[in-house]
C-alpha cells in the first residue's frame, strides 16, 4: 500500500471531489504538502484527519440532539399513573381461565 498519495488519490481515499480537497490543503486543514507544483499527502494523515472530522461532527451532532431534548423536555412521553396500574408494572395480559368444573356443576 503507498505511504504517499497525491491529490486525486487522497480526494478519492476521502470520497470526495478534488477540488474540494485542494481547498481543504490550501487553508491548512488537510494535512499535507507542496512538493514542486503536486501537492503529497501522508495516507495516515489523511485517514486521521477523516477520524478527527468524524468525531468532530457526530459531537456536534450529539450536542444539538441533546439541546432539542433539552428544548423539548423529556424525550419520552410521561405515563400517567393511575389506581388501577402503577407505570412500568405489567398487567396480566390474560383472562383468568374459567374454572370450567365449577360451572359444570353449577348447571
Amino acid at each position: 500500500m503507498k505511504e504517499t498519495l497525491n491529490l486525486d488519490e487522497a480526494a478519492e481515499l476521502m470520497n470526495i471531489g478534488t477540488e474540494t480537497a485542494r481547498e481543504l490543503a490550501d487553508i491548512g486543514v488537510l494535512p499535507g504538502c507542496k512538493v514542486g507544483v503536486a501537492w503529497v499527502f501522508l495516507r495516515d494523515d489523511v485517514l486521521g484527519y477523516l477520524r478527527d472530522e468524524v468525531r468532530r461532527q457526530t459531537n456536534q451532532r450529539i450536542a444539538k440532539a441533546e439541546a432539542n431534548k433539552t428544548l423539548r423536555g423529556d424525550s419520552k412521553p410521561k405515563r400517567v399513573e393511575t389506581g388501577v396500574r402503577k407505570s412500568g408494572v405489567r398487567g396480566n395480559r390474560y383472562k383468568e381461565k374459567p374454572d370450567l368444573d365449577a360451572l359444570e356443576n353449577a348447571a
